[in-house]
């Protein structure tokens, strides 16, 4: 069913014919599926011979466009053209369908196709957020979050553009495009510290996907992190649709020496059947518990009963999202030995993180000893 003769869709249709006078054609705007979302003109009847049709299909925007007239109509209202013939109505429809389809191409932002465009340019860049064994205080590695770094400088959150991605094949670029930079930035000072672990997001549908696993093994393979430094989350929001597939990614996933974590528990699809089903190492506690913990029975029973099954289970817990000692202190009193949050860090730019490694894991030049002993002896 056609919309009324006005919308404001009709802002990007013709008004006026090249002659400066009212508009003698009929143009439309369609969807895909065929709804008309905007048309302008008088729709010539059979009879007049509305022989000329130009189409215009963007594939960016997703719509289509069409302007339909007749050749009486443009002999009468452009006898000066006569001579051009089909031609010249053809041309004059094309150039009215240009002007249709290039004014929202100026003025429309399509923000796939700008996401698309960073992603291209490098503006998404690896941040670390520290995890710490609470217990001894010592930094145990960083999970890797993703910013949008605008090239003004400004940062944009992965709330912003992250369920674009996933919504396309583009997660799994932004993905190897992090994976490889981690490795390039922080991979040399990961590499002489073989306890730090590095995690990263994945989104549930890359453990379906049959290249993941080539992936990893080509990216970390020639990489100065260890597979046995790799951490891989997948996170409890996203429904795993094929678990028979992504419980075989899982698996060779760990013959390689990765080591795969739930992200989220106790708030997603599944409750605990990924934990039984897809055979992790590691399960992290969201932050919904943590914040409650201490000051409600029922969180701080979840989290007792998580940390009791995770050991059991041989797997180890992180507990995230932790802001406050109060915190730090009912975590240890419940077992749990591993967190992060804003208590320690938030999530650290590369140089930031690397400068923090450093300060609190500092190590002697390659060779120092040997030079002492030889100073030492003389």
């Amino acid at each position: 069913m056609a919309l009324p003769q006005w919308s404001p869709a009709t802002l990007f249709l013709p008004q006026v014919s090249t002659q400066g006078g009212p508009f003698s054609a009929y143009a439309r705007i369609m969807t895909r599926q065929g709804t008309i979302i905007g048309e302008v003109g008088e729709k010539p009847h059979e009879a007049a011979g509305a022989d000329f049709l130009a189409v215009m299909k963007s594939e960016k925007f997703g719509f289509d466009v069409e302007i339909v007239t007749s050749r009486a109509r443009i002999a009468a209202q452009h006898a000066d053209l006569k001579w051009f013939g089909p031609l010249g109505a053809g041309l004059l429809l094309i150039a009215a369908t240009g002007i249709v389809v290039l004014v929202p191409r100026r003025t429309a932002r399509n923000p796939m196709a700008e996401i698309e465009h960073a992603l291209e340019a490098g503006e998404f860049v690896p941040y670390y957020q520290p995890i710490v064994d609470i217990r001894t205080g010592r930094l145990c590695g960083a999970e890797v979050l993703v910013r949008w770094r605008k090239p003004d400088g400004t940062l944009v959150l992965p709330g912003a553009f992250i369920p674009l991605m996933e919504s396309s094949d583009l997660i799994h670029t932004l993905t190897r495009n992090l994976m490889q930079k981690v490795c390039d930035e922080a991979g040399p000072s990961i590499s002489r510290r073989s306890d730090l672990r590095i995690a990263f997001n994945f989104a549930g549908k890359l453990f379906s996907e049959p290249t993941t696993v080539k992936d990893v093994r080509n990216i970390f393979a020639n990489s100065p992190i260890k597979f046995s430094q790799v951490v891989l989350e997948v996170t409890e929001r996203d429904p795993i649709v094929n678990f028979t597939k992504t419980r075989q990614t899982i698996a060779a996933l760990q013959d390689l020496g990765v080591r795969i974590a739930i992200d989220d528990v106790g708030i997603g699809h599944s409750g605990l059947s990924y934990m039984l089903k897809l055979g992790v190492d590691i399960i992290k506690i969201d932050k919904i518990f943590v914040d409650a913990i201490g000051t409600d029975r029922n969180s701080t029973t979840i989290v007792e009963t998580l940390v009791d099954l995770a050991r059991n289970m041989r797997m180890d817990v992180v507990a995230e999202g932790v802001e406050n000692f109060e915190q730090v202190m009912h975590l240890r009193a419940l077992g749990v030995r591993l967190a992060q949050g804003y208590v320690f860090a938030p999530p650290l730019p590369g140089s930031s993180f690397l400068q923090l490694v450093e300060a609190i894991d500092p190590l002697q030049p390659a060779g120092t000893d040997a030079t002492e002993r030889i100073r030492a002896s003389a």
